[in-house]
């Protein structure tokens, strides 16, 4: 029961603009420290702000995951 709610939880989270603007973000966008990340203060409120670096955070690890897969 629990699990279900947290996958429900995180379908939830992707579907927020500021999750998936941060998500993208952090997948694709330059890497430089989170402090100087400018398009943060572009979100208004702290839900959206706290969205957007959950979605960065989810977007880094994917890239980082990727880019230590061994292409053999």
């Amino acid at each position: 029961m629990i699990h279900e709610r947290v996958f429900e939880e995180i379908g939830v989270r992707r579907e927020d603009p500021a999750y998936r603007s941060g998500w993208g973000d952090g997948r694709f966008g330059p890497t430089r420290s989170f402090l100087e990340n400018p398009n943060l203060a572009g979100w208004s409120g702290p839900r959206e702000r706290l969205a957007y670096y959950r979605g960065h955070r989810e977007g880094r690890r994917v890239r980082d995951m990727l880019a230590h897969v061994d292409p053999a």
